[in-house]
């Protein structure tokens, strides 16, 4: 062997240290310093608003470790309004790899956020951002492959905030998954304060299979009852059921296009089915608030069934049960003259206000009209003498019983609405609203009858 000089050797010893200690930790030094400069937080922030197509505020970020990031003060905006739709005290997103049955990779975010809140104001803008998830093949542009991205989320709890108070959800579940023919999102989560046997679950599921691709979705309250205040979020016909009606049960529907382009498709609307129960209904903001008559108490509905297509009912049957509250005179005159219900005994109260005690009625509703059972219990009548047949009582005895001949027209519960005028059915914004809801039946002609063919002569003037 030979030996260096001892001046060779320091020299050698100084280089390896600098390769091998201080350029490496030079170099890290640099990268941490680079990560935590104000302008990382900005880029990161206007990458987010070209991925979300919203405002995105961001007051730190921490790279916890290679594929995990830490946001902190996270808001999200409408970029047109400015309104806040989105804020969050902590989110961590990790960046995980795994492999389906079928072997191929498949990459996954998982979403952990901390004290959530949303504002309900603001959930059209968040659900349009759900449907351009759900309609983008590619889930996440970032990520290689992006057609088998999985987005998971988790929180504790989130708040709903609405201008009239606030909803917590507790135990937040959500998941938007990329499949072979669409993709699907669920979420599944707790109300606090309210006891359910099983978590409120909701899918939505975009079918890329038919054309042209629709949407679809599913809601199972889990055994408990919502606040129709909440679901109005998503559903806003649930508005008019008032402050504190509550649902339990099970929806779903598919968007109905007919095969047409996806602009006639979402005009065309929706159908699907409901079982269920609603409850504590405000038959004053339901009734005296859209219409003429009056029409006071709770209501509680139970609906064996019903289908809906194209925002219109086709069929439903159930029972109604309600009051005790007040009734006005017109709408129990309307109701005799319109709709065929059997008149009891005169009202012995004075006045336009009618107290009762109890309102249940069976109904069918469909294209063939409409047919109502009577379902007044002499425990809803304090007399314990009920006649068979009631469908509204008060102390003394029957207001009205079921109609004689069944089904009535469905026209004749909207001519009982609104009241009567020089029109079959009257045009008023009320009826609009009723007819383009309610049942329909088909035009039939009258057995044995021939159709005619219209005739027609055109007269042109000699210049022509």
């Amino acid at each position: 062997m030979f030996r260096l000089h001892d001046n060779t050797r320091r020299r050698i010893c100084r280089a390896v240290f600098l390769l091998l200690c201080v350029v490496p930790t030079t170099g890290v030094s640099v990268w941490c310093a680079r990560r935590h400069l104000p302008r990382v937080v900005t880029a990161e922030a206007e990458r987010l608003e070209r991925e979300l197509g919203l405002d995105v505020s961001l007051a730190g970020l921490r790279y916890l470790r290679p594929g995990r990031v830490l946001y902190e003060g996270l808001e999200l905006a409408d970029p047109e309004t400015g309104r806040p739709l989105l804020r969050c005290r902590a989110l961590e997103a990790d960046w995980q790899q795994s492999t389906d049955r079928e072997g191929r990779p498949r990459a996954s975010l998982v979403l952990i956020a901390s004290q959530p809140e949303i504002e309900a104001t603001a959930a059209d803008r968040l659900a349009e951002l759900l449907d351009r998830m759900l309609r983008r093949p590619t889930i996440l542009r970032t990520v290689p492959g992006g057609s088998q991205t999985d987005v998971r989320l988790a929180a504790g709890q989130l708040t709903l905030r609405a201008a009239g108070g606030s909803q917590t959800l507790s135990e937040l579940q959500g998941s938007i998954e990329s499949l072979a023919g669409g993709t699907r999102a669920e979420a599944s989560f707790r109300l606090a304060g309210i006891d359910t046997p099983q978590p409120i679950r909701i899918r939505i599921v975009r079918n890329r299979q038919i054309t042209p691709p629709a949407t679809g979705f599913e809601l199972d309250t889990g055994g408990g009852a919502v606040p129709c205040g909440l679901l109005a979020v998503g559903l806003p016909l649930l508005e008019r059921l008032g402050p504190r009606s509550r649902l339990r049960g099970y929806i779903w529907a598919n968007q109905t296009g007919d095969g047409q382009t996806s602009a006639a498709q979402t005009s065309a609307g929706w159908e699907g089915e409901f079982a269920g129960q609603v409850y504590d209904v405000d038959l004053d903001d339901l009734v005296s608030g859209h219409f003429p008559h009056k029409l006071g108490g709770t209501v509680q509905v139970t609906v064996q069934s019903a289908r809906f297509r194209r925002q219109r009912l086709e069929e439903a049957a159930g029972t109604l049960v309600a009051g005790p509250g007040v009734i006005s005179r017109s709408l129990i005159d309307a109701a005799v003259e319109r709709l065929g219900l059997q008149r009891g005994g005169e009202p012995q109260t004075p006045g336009e206000l009618v107290p009762y005690e109890q309102l249940a009625v069976g109904f069918l509703i469909d294209a063939r009209g409409l047919q109502l059972q009577g379902g007044c219990s002499p425990s809803g009548h304090r007399s314990g003498a009920l006649v068979a047949g009631a469908i509204l009582v008060d102390r003394q005895g029957r207001l009205l019983g079921e109609p004689v001949v069944q089904p009535q027209p469905v026209v004749a519960l909207v001519r009982t609405l609104v009241p009567a005028s020089q029109h079959q059915v009257p045009a008023t914004r009320q009826t609009d609203w009723l007819i383009g809801h309610l049942p329909v039946p088909q035009v039939v002609p009258p057995a044995g009858a021939r159709p005619e063919l219209p005739q027609a002569r055109l007269r042109l003037g000699r210049g022509s």
